[in-house]
Order: C-alpha cells, then sequence, then structure tokens
C-alpha cells in the first residue's frame, strides 16, 4: 500500500474510531456502533474493515487488498448509564451525514471534537428536577399519596448530592450508590419513626427511590449486547448490573443492622400496595417519562415522543396486567415489546435515535419499584415466601431488557419486508 493510501486509511478509521468512542460513551447500543464505524469507513473508501469489541476497548483492522501492512487501531470505550440522549442524536446524525457524504471529512471531524467538548443537554439543576419528577411519579405509581411523592422527590435531591458529594472526593462507583440507597432507607425510617409519614407512604418513597439506583438502563444494553451476538460486551455490562445491584443491597443491609429492633422494615414489609387506579395510570406515566426525559438530557423538541411513549407503554401494561389477568413479568414483557416497536418505527421515521421513545417510556411506566421494594423488605423482615417476590421482581426487571430488544428487532424485520421486492 503506497504511504499515502496508508495515511488516508489510518485517518478515516481513526475518526471512525473517535465517532465510536463517543457513541459509546452516550450508551448506544454496541450494533448501531459497529454499523456506524462501517458506513463511516466506507464512505472513506476502507471497505470490509474488521471490528472487534471486546470488554472496555474496540479494534478496528483495516487489510488493503494488496496484501500491504495492515492499519490497526485500538481505542477504550466506557459503557455505563450515563446517558444524554440529545448527544446521542447529535452523534447519529453526524455519524449518517458523514457516511452519505453530505458533509467533507473535515467538517465532520471539526463537529466530533465540538460534541466532545459540549456540554450536557440541561444544566445539573434542570435535569435533577426531572429526576424529582421522575420519582415523584414512580411513587404515586406505588399508590403512595401526595405528600409521599413530594417527600420523595425531596429524597431524590438528597441521595443525588450525596452520591455528587462521595464522587469529589474520589469514591468509588460502588459506594456511591450504597450510600445512596443507605440514604433513602434512612431518610424513611427517620420520616416514619417521627410519625410524619405512615408505613404505606414510607414504602412507596422508598419504593421510588430505590428502583430509580438500579441499573436498568445497562440490564437493557446487556440483552441487546447478548442477542446482538457482543458476547463479551454484555459480559462486562452484567458485571455492572450485578455489582450495582450488590451495592444498593448492601446499603440496605447496613442500615436494616443498624435498625433491626425497631421494627420499621417489619412494618413497611406488610404494607400491601394497591394498583394505580386505570385514570391515574397514563397521568403518571406522561409525567414521569416527561422527567425522566429531562433527567437524560432529552431536547425539547423531542418530550412529546418521550411522552407519548410513556402513556402507550403504561398502558398496554396496565391491560396485560388487569384487562389479560397477565402476570407481571409478562405483562411488563407485552408492554416493552409494544414499545420497542413503537422505538424503531420513530427511528425509521422521524430519524430519532431509539433511545428517545425506549429510555422514558420504560422508566415512565414499567419499572418494578414496588416489587423490587416490598420483596426485598420481606426478606430483612423474615416473611415466609419472600425469596419467591424476590425471583419475580427480577425477572420483571429482565423482562424490560427482553421486551425492548424483541420489539425493535420486529420493527427492523418490517422495515426489511417492507423492502423485498415483490415476486411475479
Amino acid at each position: 500500500m503506497p504511504e499515502d493510501e496508508r495515511a488516508r486509511a489510518r485517518r478515516v478509521l481513526t475518526f471512525a474510531l473517535d465517532v465510536a468512542m463517543q457513541m459509546f460513551r452516550q450508551g448506544i447500543e454496541t450494533a448501531v456502533v459497529v454499523r456506524t464505524v462501517r458506513r463511516l469507513a466506507s464512505a472513506g473508501g476502507i471497505e470490509d474493515p474488521r471490528i472487534s469489541v471486546a470488554v472496555r476497548a474496540i479494534h478496528v483492522q483495516y487489510c488493503p487488498s494488496d496484501g500491504g501492512e495492515p492499519v490497526v487501531l485500538l481505542g477504550s470505550i466506557e459503557a455505563n448509564d450515563t446517558r444524554d440522549i440529545g448527544r446521542m442524536g447529535d452523534l447519529e446524525t453526524l455519524a449518517v451525514r458523514a457516511g452519505t457524504g453530505e458533509i467533507s471529512p473535515e467538517e465532520a471531524e471539526r463537529s466530533v471534537e465540538e460534541l466532545s467538548a459540549a456540554g450536557p443537554t440541561w444544566p445539573w439543576y434542570v435535569s435533577l428536577l426531572g429526576g424529582c419528577l421522575l420519582a415523584a411519579m414512580i411513587c404515586l405509581q406505588a399508590n403512595g399519596t401526595v405528600l409521599a411523592a413530594l417527600a420523595a422527590a425531596a429524597l431524590f435531591v438528597l441521595a443525588n448530592r450525596v452520591g455528587w458529594a462521595l464522587g469529589l472526593i474520589g469514591i468509588a462507583e460502588f459506594f456511591q450508590v450504597a450510600a445512596k440507597a443507605g440514604t433513602v432507607l434512612v431518610a424513611a425510617i427517620a420520616l416514619l419513626s417521627l410519625g410524619l409519614l405512615d408505613g404505606h407512604e414510607a414504602a412507596s418513597l422508598s419504593a421510588a427511590n430505590l428502583v430509580l439506583l438500579l441499573p436498568i438502563l445497562s440490564l437493557v444494553s446487556l440483552v441487546e449486547d447478548a442477542v446482538g451476538d457482543f458476547h463479551l460486551m454484555a459480559a462486562a455490562r452484567m458485571v455492572t448490573v450485578l455489582l450495582l445491584t450488590g451495592a444498593i443491597l448492601s446499603g440496605v443491609m447496613v442500615v436494616v443492622s443498624v435498625a433491626n429492633g425497631l421494627d420499621i422494615l417489619g412494618e413497611a414489609g406488610r404494607v400491601q400496595l394497591a394498583a394505580l387506579p386505570l385514570a391515574l395510570v397514563p397521568v403518571t406515566a406522561l409525567v414521569g417519562s416527561l422527567g425522566n426525559a429531562i433527567l437524560m438530557g432529552t431536547p425539547a423538541r423531542w418530550w412529546p415522543l418521550a411522552c407519548g411513549a410513556g402513556v402507550a407503554t403504561s398502558l398496554v401494561n396496565w391491560v396485560g396486567h388487569s384487562a389479560l389477568g397477565l402476570a407481571t413479568p409478562l405483562a411488563i414483557f407485552l408492554a416493552t415489546t409494544v414499545l420497542g416497536i413503537l422505538a424503531g418505527t420513530a427511528a425509521r421515521t422521524l430519524r430519532v435515535p431509539t433511545a428517545v421513545v425506549t429510555i422514558p417510556g420504560l422508566t415512565g411506566a414499567v419499572l418494578p419499584g414496588p416489587a423490587m421494594y416490598l420483596s426485598l423488605s420481606q426478606v430483612f423482615a423474615q416473611v415466609p415466601g419472600s425469596w419467591t417476590a424476590v425471583a419475580e421482581a427480577i425477572v420483571s426487571t429482565a423482562a424490560i431488557g427482553v421486551g425492548v430488544v424483541l420489539g425493535l428487532q420486529l420493527a427492523a424485520l418490517r422495515r426489511t419486508e417492507s423492502r423485498a421486492p415483490e415476486l411475479n
């Protein structure tokens, strides 16, 4: 390979690798990142690059047809729950424009540098407000009172700031999450022991805040990667899911051991959280989805889409659970499958990232917060049969990722069928 051609190939692949690492940092699924690298390489005249995604690295290799020395690049990646949907959209749009030749390579490189240096879509306090809305709505979905919902929003701020302060001094994420979980439970116990909330209200606000600590987004990405044959990446996400879930349990268990003689967890564990009335199901889902959209940095132009996803998912979940009598995991699986179909359709027709629909839709409508909290509190209170409830809550959480992935694949299948030529 001539030296000038080799330099051009290295520049094209370096740009594609830079875009890939930016996309990984925003939580875009691995299959989309790999397709983007191939598209950008092809636009630069590099056909059939070899791409391998390992645990925390992406390896790109181009072997020229003349048998010359291959061009090999390696980049480190991040995969976590820190997502900015606005940045996702900017990166995907840039990749499409660069891949189709709409903008020059020089313009594309400048745009990637600008996106890398840009701050989040919304200031931290606006995102925090979105999280407060989401926590309050999940509390209401757990049949909490208005007072409990307000307390849940305030508790979300408190736990968030605790994690932020620990992060400033270099404390690892595991201990940050454990401290957040402990803070949630300590605050709930304090409000309950002071008589400001009853056991029902304490359970609902604890459920809302503890479920928001679960690595739901990593779980969804885990399933996407596993189904898409990116097994090493799926294994890495599995470690993240287990680690952060263990951190929540550790934080809760520390508080439980200290407050063991108060029987407050036992009281909360005996609370029965009734289902939300149908009239309030779409309302809480709409506001919760809006809150999560803001929390995840969704631009305002996409808020109606995010809210619509939450309402649709909540209604399908209600129909599956209440009208069809399905078990909770099956109802969630049905709802998130529909959500995945809607996300795939929106991505194709409206040119938006699938995360605009999936993330607000699932967090605003089907997070198994009450079931997860109550099952764990029953374990700590040594209620018979509590581990069965824990298992069902875990299966319900896993059903979210499976349903979303199936829905996305069904949407892609419909697209493929619509493009197939008719047989005479």
